[in-house]
């Protein structure tokens, strides 16, 4: 068969590179005309059994074209079977097509991929820095600027980012987004994250710059209404998590009134599910216990599906949008924020923070319109209203955060309870003292100074200090002192060395308070570890708490946000 069959396709074939399918839209009437008359009879043709040369001039004859273009045609009929594949061809080299030498193409390729596709994601002018050097110690010519650059972008652009980014970025910019979140009502789906706040609070005494405070935050997906919160100046744990759930389930009427918030919140009861992502605090077995206990099913974000939460991602963005707008704010990146410095400029204090927020979400967020509901977040939550199963109420507010707290197994021994170096004693404990089976434990980590103790009439009984004169200390602060004690040496750390090495601690962080960074944080910490409604109730006797469980019950008003968790 004649060399002149193959001339047209050795433009490209050469280096295996096949002309991209023209776009149906941009084809004029005339070329696709062309093309159907050429696609009926060559396809004729290659049909025809033993077909000759003599039927080749035929279909030549017919088509308008010498017997040479009819075996070209015949070529690319095999290759494609449309009509695209025989529309007329612009003369010249394909685009795609190297010029270059292979030896130099070769060398392109490899430098960018050691080079380029790299987590130290260097420049271009990186790259053709290394394209020269090589081509230069094995002497060949250097490509120009326009060679290389093509040649990156031809690479898939999931494959430069998953090379220089991560593949989590790629995974986020470019993986298919497959099912949704649907609510049948409200609080039927809740989903809670955690996020850094962009903007720097100030201590309440000196008002200087402490440290970005962390936010739990927790919204209701069929309303979009934010559901409840937690700011803190711990990162983001069992507790936090707690906290923000017993934000969502309380009425907010006593938390609006105690920040002088004169507006409504009617967001309250208890979800009926929870939508999460994998982090540690979210699969704590306080969290896992307290859900089962209150009906509340778990549901854990798929494992690299970052758009499974965007709805909490969303109302993120949207409130550290409103942020901005504070003083002391870091802004969402460096471009944004210049050359201020948001440490000179700060002056509101973690409890002022939270008041502001607590206006921005009731006063301001809830009543702005929300483009995918139609309306707004607390007209879509007034609207469910009668029409679906309304939250179950908390009817213990007390008990409710108790069974979120973190949790221990601990045996009653004729000393009490040891937890974190600490005996605990209640006479109710008399009871118990010998019993084999660990009991539940839980406490809160802002205030060490009382635990509950799950008894086996599934009541929770309250657990002081077995030396009452004992000051609270904080989980936090009792960590410090551990680590403070085998610094020094200690082999055996009992209670006493404990609260001796924490009051010490207190005394240096008060004098350090007015000139270093750390301190004011350790001192508002401790500041604001003001014991939590949940704690204010004495000791009880087993027959007083199962004669009077009323007594566990406290007000309403949610005096949990304030406080400060460790």
């Amino acid at each position: 068969m004649p060399n002149y069959r193959y001339s047209e396709r050795n433009n490209f074939a050469a280096n295996g590179i096949r002309e991209p399918s023209p776009d149906l839209a941009g084809i004029s009437d005339a070329a696709w005309a062309i093309a159907k008359k050429r696609f009926r009879v060559i396809r004729m043709l290659a049909e025809k059994p033993g077909r000759t040369r003599v039927d080749a001039m035929a279909a030549a004859h017919q088509i308008g074209c010498s017997v040479t273009r009819v075996y070209v045609l015949l070529d690319r009929y095999s290759a494609e079977p449309t009509v695209t594949g025989l529309l007329m061809r612009k003369r010249g080299v394909l685009i795609g097509t190297s010029k270059l030498a292979r030896e130099t193409d070769a060398l392109i390729d490899q430098a960018i991929e050691t080079v380029y596709l790299s987590s130290q994601r260097p420049r271009l002018a990186d790259l053709m820095d290394e394209v020269a050097r090589r081509c230069h110690a094995r002497g060949i010519p250097s490509p120009g600027r326009k060679a290389v650059t093509t040649r990156v972008r031809n690479k898939p652009r999931a494959t430069i980012v998953a090379r220089r980014q991560g593949k989590k970025a790629a995974r986020d910019r470019f993986a298919p987004v497959l099912g949704s979140l649907e609510s049948a009502g409200p609080l039927a789906l809740v989903q809670i994250d955690h996020t850094l706040v962009d903007v720097i609070v100030v201590d309440s005494v000196t008002r200087a710059p402490i440290q970005r405070p962390w936010l739990t935050l927790a919204i209701d997906v069929y309303s979009r209404c934010v559901a409840g919160f937690y700011l803190s100046l711990e990162a983001p744990s069992a507790t936090s998590v707690a906290l923000c759930l017993s934000n969502v389930a309380l009425p907010k009427e006593g938390w609006l009134a105690q920040h002088h918030i004169d507006t409504v919140w009617p967001v309250s009861g208890i979800p009926r599910a929870l939508h999460l992502d994998n982090a540690k605090e979210f699969r704590s077995e306080a969290l896992r216990r307290g859900c089962e206990q209150y009906g509340i099913k778990i549901d854990y974000r798929p494992v690299r599906t970052p758009h499974y939460g965007g709805h909490i991602e969303r109302l993120i963005g949207t409130l550290m949008g409103k942020v901005h707008l504070l003083p002391g704010t870091t802004y969402s990146n460096i471009q944004q924020k210049g050359d201020t410095n948001p440490e000179k400029t700060a002056t509101m204090t973690i409890d002022e923070i939270e008041a502001w927020l607590g206006h921005a979400i009731a006063g301001v967020y809830h009543g702005e319109l929300h483009r995918a509901l139609g309306t707004t977040p607390l007209a879509a939550w007034n609207s469910a209203t009668g029409k679906t199963v309304p939250p179950k109420s908390v009817c213990d507010a007390r008990r409710f955060l108790i069974d979120f707290l973190p949790m221990e197994r601990r045996q009653v021994r004729r000393e009490g309870v040891l937890l974190h170096s600490i005996a605990y004693w209640s006479d109710v404990l008399r009871e118990w003292v010998g019993d084999p089976e660990p009991m539940i434990v839980r406490y809160d980590p802002r205030d060490l100074s009382r635990i509950y103790l799950l008894g086996p009439d599934g009541n929770y009984y309250d657990l002081s200090y077995r030396d009452i004169r004992r000051m609270p200390i904080s989980r936090w602060e009792q960590r410090r002192a551990l680590t403070k004690l085998r610094e020094d040496g200690y082999a055996h750390v009992d209670e006493s060395a404990i609260f001796r090495t924490v009051e010490k601690m207190r005394a240096l962080t008060d004098a350090a308070s007015v000139t270093t960074k750390a301190a004011r944080r350790e001192r508002e910490r401790r500041d604001r570890m003001t014991p939590p409604a949940v704690h204010r109730m004495a000791p009880q006797s087993a027959s007083s708490a199962n004669n009077n469980s009323s007594e566990l019950v406290i007000p309403q008003s949610v005096e949990l946000l304030p406080v400060e968790e460790w």
